[in-house]
């Protein structure tokens, strides 16, 4: 059985005539005929009373009507949904996100009005959770710190905001105002996320400091940012991390002083990835970076 003998069927239903009914579906009568025989063959029952004068449905033929109508209508919305998929303007995106990567936000509002059908599900977690989560088909795409050696995931670098002092807002720098130099934290105590979940926004601050004279006195380690910026804004420490679009409460961002200051992220992807979905995202996500850079 065909779909085109349950759409032929479903004119006959309506017409009650084999020739409109062929009229409507532009072949001749006797290639309809022969379908709608075909069709009562592979059901198994009659389906239509036929005389020289009329064609009328039998009891079997009303039941399948109804059920060929659904079945119609089933297969025109399945098509359609994916006609919208294949132009990503239908489907779920899973999107594994960095603390650090909090300027994101601006970009999912320019997806979200290009493509307000994709719904989108954020999750908050480290550079290594998301490469599992990219291995094991729990995420799509990852907003990541490199490296990645991983050979499934892709990577497209991109540059996070400048790299800034997190301050408690109390702290004699951040009343003094201004630029602080990476030198003037040399005797803090660190606030930082673990190394095992992110080492390469771990080893770029940790590199920084060394290359300023000093190893950095990490006394905490947190597994995420929001976490640092409420350790820091109670006194716990001072930690140092992309400047944010806001700064909560508590803490406080001062420029870096020193030049060069900045740190690469990246946005990954499965290597072998075919969803329109995705590749539309991404390619929102980096136009939107070249015009307007985290």
């Amino acid at each position: 059985m065909e779909l085109r003998h349950i759409r032929y069927f479903t004119v006959l239903a309506e017409e009650l005539n084999f020739s409109r009914a062929a009229e409507r579906l532009h072949i001749a009568q006797p290639p309809l005929s022969r379908q709608i025989q075909q069709l009562e063959e592979e059901v198994g029952v009659r389906l239509l009373d036929r005389t020289k004068r009329r064609v009328e449905l039998t009891n079997a033929g009303k039941a399948f009507l109804e059920k060929a109508y659904q079945l119609i209508d089933l297969v025109e919305d399945a098509c359609d949904t994916a006609r919208m998929a294949a132009r990503a303007e239908h489907g779920k995106l899973i999107i594994g996100f960095t603390g650090t990567a909090h300027n994101l936000l601006p970009v999912l509002e320019v997806y979200r009005n290009k493509y307000p059908e994709v719904s989108l599900n954020l999750q908050l977690m480290g550079t290594t959770a998301q490469i599992a989560a990219l291995q094991d088909k729990s995420i799509d795409v990852g907003i990541l710190t490199p490296p990645v050696t991983n050979e499934e995931i892709l990577v497209k670098k991109i540059k996070y905001p400048p790299l800034a002092a997190i301050l408690p807002k109390n702290h004699p720098l951040a009343l003094r105002g201004g630029a602080v130099s990476i030198k003037e934290l040399a005797a803090e105590s660190f606030v930082i996320t673990p190394r095992s979940i992110g080492p390469g926004f771990y080893d770029a601050v940790t590199r920084i400091c060394h290359e300023a004279g000093f190893s950095p006195n990490i006394t905490i380690e947190t597994h995420d940012l929001q976490t640092v910026f409420v350790l820091v804004s109670a006194g716990m420490g001072v930690s140092i991390a992309p400047a944010i679009s806001y700064e909560p409460g508590g803490v406080v961002f001062r420029e870096l002083a020193d030049q060069d200051i900045t740190m690469d992220g990246g946005i990954a992807y499965r290597r072998e990835e075919t969803s329109e979905v995705v590749h539309s995202f991404l390619d929102t996500f980096l136009e939107y970076i070249t015009y307007k850079p985290f």
